[in-house]
């Protein structure tokens, strides 16, 4: 079995390390020894914006969870679901499945194929737009800022070296089918609501 080759992997914080979101330089070591001022090196806050947008699924998913309990409503319920079942399917199709390692220097022993940060980016990314582009949804900042976002998170795995490029588009477009499903099932949901509200009226 691979084990880590840079040091700064297990000084990385537990939380960041579960999320696989350490960054490439002894960043963590640095900011201990040198303070914030250490980073100045544009290449370590480059690192450090890297990091964060590898945080954005695992932030946006307890987003959703939130919408979940506050909202309470069938697209909610069936859009948390659907991330939900996207990420067990990840999960077992890397164990059970391809069995890919990731890339050499990776910080992360677990398979990399496919990648489920991209699955959660893909599905994200392509639930948002088939609302706006053929549901007809209206188009809000807090879109865009999420999609550019969700559009980076891709290359941000690559570039911290936990997956190579075919386990990124793996995992896009498994999270786009994840997209299309959940967003048929809400259609055949409304759908059928509305001709149980018909029939009762009649």
């Amino acid at each position: 079995m691979r084990q880590p080759p840079f040091e700064h992997c297990l000084d990385c914080p537990i939380i960041i390390k579960l999320m696989d979101a350490c960054p490439l330089s002894p960043f963590w070591q640095i900011v201990q020894e040198e303070g914030f001022s250490g980073l100045a090196d544009t290449t370590l806050l480059y690192e450090l914006f890297m990091v964060i947008i590898s945080l954005v699924p695992w932030i946006s998913g307890l987003i959703l969870g939130i919408l979940l309990l506050k909202r309470r409503d069938m697209r909610s319920l069936i859009r948390a679901g659907t991330h939900l079942c996207a990420h067990i399917t990840c999960d077992v199709v890397k164990v059970v499945y391809f069995r890919e390692d990731r890339p050499d220097g990776s910080c992360s022993l677990k398979y990399g194929l496919p990648s489920c940060h991209s699955i959660f980016a893909g599905l994200y990314t392509s639930w948002v737009l088939i609302e706006i582009l053929v549901i007809g949804m209206k188009l809000k900042t807090r879109h865009i800022i999420a999609v550019i976002s969700m559009l980076i998170v891709p290359y941000s795995r690559i570039y911290l070296i936990y997956h190579t490029l075919k386990q990124c588009i793996y995992g896009w477009t498994i999270g786009f089918v994840f997209a299309v499903m959940g967003l048929t099932l809400h259609h055949q949901c409304k759908k059928r609501r509305k001709n149980k509200q018909v029939k009762v009226k009649q």
